[in-house]
């Protein structure tokens, strides 16, 4: 049952009067982000952050990897100005299962009794209520049958106590784990203010290092979501390969031109040392260019695949424009290449737009788009949205959705 809208005022005022909001953690492929935001006055403001980047010489050990990031987010609890150890994490699309289903149109728990029992049969795990949930997409047409396109999100038991061990080891207390994807489109939902945003078609398209997330929506309703395993990490090796150079000798100079990008991005003006600077590394870059031009023609075609899906699934849906956001963005070449063949305007998302990060050091600068934290603010403001007689609410470690 929905809060009533008193209980939900009730719950922002309580949620309020905690000393601390939580500390929002992203730990990604090839680095970690933290991010905790406050309310001084009427407007948020970041009150502080800390990243942190895997070596290269971790990959493939998970072992490594998980003690490394257990000394650097105790590293950047002690050296960054953080309040309080309540942390909201998130779960990867690699850790969760997704599952599409379509089911006939019923009241709301039949629904929530025919999800748990269809996910029973679906998922390689033992499924149960706490370790489940789902999104309605809306309805689908099938000749002239009328479903309910379901997306079920499932963890298995295993995932979530390695994961609260590993929050444990880092000294931070749970407060809520959330999906990947959903964080990702809180991020965007905060921008869904009128009322011509109520059927608006949204396209969140997340370039990371391991991968690509694609999420659409109509609305404030989520109607698809999926993982592409192109990203970063795919750009580097194609760097590596085409100048016949070391993966990390790759990784160093995309993100050299990366950092570039994301400067003129946000409109800062260069100085004649990076003018002469540029006009150097041209050629390069033109080289660059070249060698991840394949790979993300690539992803451009399985993005294509994804709205095609949605357009024949919910007929009617055009989306006018992409939101792109991940650390990748600042990849000459993405913006370009993606309007370019998708045939939609494609431009980088701002997850921090009016919010208040004048007191932080925030990566690349204040004053570039800061694609790279849409998942820690979309984290950052869950707990915002949660009444205290909310399901979430009681049971700080169910999976959110």
């Amino acid at each position: 049952m929905q809060p009533s809208r008193m209980e939900v005022w009730i719950g922002m005022k309580l949620w309020r009067l905690k000393k601390h909001w939580p500390i929002a953690l992203d730990i990604g492929v090839d680095s970690i982000k933290m991010l905790q935001l406050h309310q001084p006055g009427s407007d948020l403001a970041v009150r502080a952050c800390g990243r942190w980047q895997f070596p290269l010489s971790a990959a493939g050990d998970p072992a490594q990897c998980r003690e490394l990031a257990i000394s650097a987010v105790r590293d950047m609890l002690r050296k960054c100005n953080f309040g309080g150890r309540r942390v909201v994490s998130a779960l990867s699309y690699g850790e969760l299962g997704i599952k599409n289903v379509r089911l006939p149109h019923m009241p709301q728990r039949e629904l929530d009794d025919a999800v748990q029992w269809e996910a029973k049969d679906r998922f390689g795990f033992e499924i149960t209520p706490d370790r489940l949930r789902y999104l309605n997409a809306g309805q689908v047409r099938s000749g002239s049958e009328v479903n309910d396109e379901i997306i079920m999100l499932a963890v298995s038991d295993q995932v979530i106590t390695e994961h609260l061990s590993l929050l444990e080891a880092m000294g931070l207390q749970p407060e809520h784990i959330a999906a990947e994807p959903v964080a990702v489109f809180r991020m965007a939902q905060r921008f869904l203010r009128r009322r011509a945003d109520e059927e608006a078609i949204s396209v969140i398209v997340d370039i990371g290092a391991g991968g690509t997330r694609v999420v659409v929506a109509r609305g404030r309703r989520i109607m698809f979501v999926k993982k592409i395993d192109i990203g970063g990490q795919a750009f580097s090796e194609a760097v590596a390969d085409q100048l016949n150079i070391d993966i990390a000798d790759a990784r160093d100079l995309r993100s050299q031109i990366m950092q570039e990008h994301a400067r003129r991005l946000g409109g800062s003006r260069k100085s004649d040392h990076d003018e002469e600077a540029s006009a150097s590394r041209n050629e390069v870059d033109w080289t660059v260019h070249d060698a991840v031009r394949g790979r993300i023609e690539d992803l451009v075609r399985e993005i294509t695949l994804c709205l095609r899906y949605c357009s024949v699934t919910f007929r009617g849906l055009r989306p006018g424009q992409v939101m792109l956001v991940g650390g990748e963005v600042y990849e000459p070449s993405v913006i370009e290449l993606m309007s370019e063949n998708l045939g939609i305007e494609c431009s980088p998302g701002q997850p921090l737009r009016g919010v208040d990060v004048s007191q932080v050091a925030l990566g690349m600068g204040r004053r570039t788009p800061l694609c790279e934290w849409a998942l820690c603010i979309g984290l950052a403001l869950l707990d915002a949205d949660i009444a205290p007689h909310s399901p979430e609410a009681r049971n700080e470690r169910r999976l959110s959705a």
